[in-house]
């Protein structure tokens, strides 16, 4: 490795990155978006992915898990990462998966071909022989109807990040520990921010960032702004140097950031006007509009760039399989509300009942093909056909819907013998017992936030053994003997009837979120 490589992969040694799912970039969420562009790709069961600058593993972990039969292979530069990650997954015996230490200029023919690779957090922030062997690597090593995701910093509103990264390298760059370096970068933000003109340039920027530099985890901030390379670029740079590896454009990941309908139509009718059927052009004009900071792009082989249809199909659209979740804001359920991602008017009694199936069926997916039968099992009309389908292509340009080719099912109410899915009680007792820089995962390939203390006591106990009333009494028990409590109002609870009230009560509720939040298995 050259010298800038050691370098780097010292500063991911000494401060290592925290390795989480990224639901993005899961081979099933890669193949589901080809499809909706008109491109068939390998069933994830049996695919073999490869993640580069995989950290400890975490964004593999759960994809390893869920697919047995697949070979999933990782590498990154940072010796300690890859230590903790094998670490894990020898004590969660994945024995289709294995981590490699090493660079990505280093990965030959020998490895083999890969029906997806992940490049999540890579590109932009390696010096330019590695960025170059990312795309090598993609082009070299992707299998002929393969998936390439690389996630990278963006122009134009990285222009203004870099005047915050400037700042922070200026006063903390040369000092000697990253605790050191952070402290004084983050003094320098600070005075800036409080210092800088009302109504300046410098003053926009820093209040658009300080909260970020404020409160960010250290290893998020040491590495995005004060790593030794940082090389944001414009959407259409990014594409060059991928058609100069005979790579081709397919989507985002995130598909709703393709469509300009979801600007308004005031920008949306230049925008189309002015882009022709363009798509290219019409993302790079969008990032401009939106001050757009980070990309996660989808690259096929340049061979099959001719068989990509940007124009949704509701063909295609109809063989998918869709999630999502709303809660109504009037009686007449003729308006919806997502819980991140906007308002949903339904005019129609079969728009509704579209809704309605799928708030019963989250988190699991919903065929499409079932939306297109009616509540009592009877088929819909032509026309009501395609008012579904409309609906549908609606959610999914919103970002309304997720949605793969393949159904994913998991509990959307408690059992009586919860379940936790596969691997993540092994994982959480790893994490626990080493703490092991991997954060957890469901269903969704999402990670997952930190556990509270009832989460945390629950869940090494969902083995789909134990009873509802018997995690209600280890709950009491644990509680009895200090380990756990319960609090209300200011006060914590010390009557058995009152530790047993809030014991069933807060199990209770943590099994429905962890339903809700597609951690726990369907079971019989």
């Amino acid at each position: 490795m050259s010298s800038l490589i050691d370098e780097i992969a010292s500063t991911y040694d000494d401060t290592p990155y925290m390795s989480y799912a990224f639901h993005q970039t899961a081979p099933e969420h890669l193949r589901a978006v080809a499809h909706l562009f008109g491109l068939d790709t390998p069933v994830p069961g049996r695919a073999r992915v490869l993640e580069l600058g995989c950290a400890a593993g975490g964004n593999l972990i759960p994809f390893a898990v869920r697919y047995p039969d697949a070979e999933v292979v990782g590498i990154d530069i940072s010796s300690v990462q890859i230590a903790a990650g094998q670490r894990v997954i020898d004590a969660m015996k994945l024995e289709n998966m294995r981590l490699i230490h090493g660079s990505i200029t280093e990965i030959g023919e020998d490895l083999g071909q890969f029906d997806y690779v992940i490049g999540h957090g890579v590109y932009s922030w390696v010096p330019s022989d590695v960025r170059e062997a990312v795309l090598r690597v993609c082009r070299e090593r992707l299998t002929p109807r393969g998936v390439a995701l690389i996630s990278y910093n963006t122009y134009p509103g990285w222009k203004a990040k870099e005047i915050v990264r400037d700042a922070m390298l200026l006063r903390g760059g040369t000092r000697s520990t990253p605790e050191e370096k952070l402290s004084y970068a983050r003094g320098m933000v600070n005075f800036l921010h409080d210092m800088s003109t009302e109504g300046s340039v410098l003053k926009r920027v820093m209040d658009d960032n300080i909260d970020t530099i404020r409160h960010g985890d250290t290893h998020y901030l040491m590495h995005e702004f004060m790593e030794l390379c940082n090389a944001p670029c414009y959407f259409r740079d990014f594409l060059a140097a991928a058609q100069m590896h005979e790579l081709a454009y397919l989507a985002e990941a995130n598909v709703s950031l393709m469509f300009a309908s979801n600007y308004g139509s005031r920008i949306a009718e230049p925008l189309l006007r002015e882009c022709a059927g363009q798509q290219q052009v019409l993302e790079q004009l969008l990032d401009f509009l939106s001050n757009r900071t980070f990309r996660q792009t989808l690259l096929v082989h340049a061979a099959r760039s001719n068989d990509v249809r940007y124009g949704l199909d509701h063909q295609r659209i109809a063989s998918l399989h869709v999630a999502g979740s709303f809660y109504p804001t009037n009686a007449k359920q003729s308006h919806w509300r997502h819980a991140k991602h906007g308002d949903l008017d339904t005019a129609s009694e079969v728009e509704r009942q579209v809704v309605r199936a799928l708030n019963r069926a989250w988190p699991s997916t919903v065929p499409v093909a079932q939306l297109l039968i009616r509540e009592d099992a009877t088929a819909l009309s032509g026309d009501d056909c395609q008012v579904v389908l409309k609906l549908v292509e609606q959610m999914i340009i919103s970002n309304q819907l997720r949605f793969r080719r393949e159904p994913l099912v998991c509990a959307s109410e408690p059992s009586n013998y919860p379940c936790a899915i596969a691997g993540v009680r092994a994982l959480f007792n790893e994490t626990l017992n080493h703490q092991a820089p991997i954060g957890l995962f469901n269903q969704w390939h999402e990670n997952l936030p930190r556990l509270g203390a009832v989460e945390a006591a629950l869940l090494p106990l969902l083995d789909g053994t134990r009873s509802v009333d018997a995690l209600v009494k280890a709950m009491q028990d644990l509680a009895a003997n200090g380990q756990l409590r319960f609090k209300h109002e200011d006060s914590f609870l010390e009557s058995p009837e009152a530790i047993a009230i809030a014991a069933e009560d807060h199990t209770g509720r943590v099994l429905q979120w962890m339903a809700q939040t597609a951690l726990l298995e369907q079971t019989a």
